[in-house]
């Protein structure tokens, strides 16, 4: 995946993020809250940096919803390694909306994973995509009525194509900027 597509890719997350965020703020009087920061990624042996978006969102009660997008990027023996997860699902927050907050989640959804090596300016590439589990959780701290500093940490897992393993797991550790939809200045 080039730097343009990853761009394209993270642009189009966001504009579907933001698209799903006014519904459910306009639900919900304590409004939904959309995170954007620095991520790092520990996958099996390979050290990865990149980016992360999540909205979160009240369902009932202390149940949130959450949808994450992130992509990272490395290398490793030569070999250019880039890869998106799009994951969704439930999650429950608590603490003060105004002070520090707190959630825990499970998500499910699709791991994409591109490896290219490039052999005298030719680029060799192979793209593989399939199901992953993110679950982990994190802490948002205020900072302004409508601005809070998040650090999250996830546990991920995917199921890996026949023939290469079985699975391949590892940790993910973000931390940015939570815009808090909603609230009123």
């Amino acid at each position: 995946m080039t730097r343009q597509q990853t761009t394209a890719t993270l642009v189009l997350g966001l504009a579907a993020l933001l698209a799903t965020a006014a519904p459910a703020a306009a639900g919900e009087p304590l409004g939904s809250n959309l995170f954007g920061g620095y991520s790092y990624l520990k996958l099996d042996e390979s050290s990865r940096h990149g980016a992360n978006l999540a909205l979160d969102f009240r369902a009932f009660g202390p149940v949130a919803g959450f949808v994450d997008v992130s992509t990272h990027w490395g290398s490793e023996e030569g070999v250019s390694l880039n890869d998106v997860t799009l994951m969704a699902g439930p999650g429950v927050r608590f603490g003060n909306r105004w002070g520090t907050a707190f959630f825990v989640r499970a998500l499910a959804g699709l791991v994409q994973d591109k490896g290219t090596v490039s052999v005298l300016d030719v680029d060799i590439s192979e793209t593989d995509s399939r199901f992953g589990v993110l679950a982990g959780g994190g802490v948002d701290f205020r900072v302004t009525k409508k601005l809070a500093a998040r650090v999250q940490a996830d546990y991920l897992w995917n199921d890996v194509s026949e023939g290469v393993a079985s699975s391949s797991s590892g940790f993910r550790v973000s931390a940015g900027v939570v815009y808090r939809l909603g609230i009123a200045p």
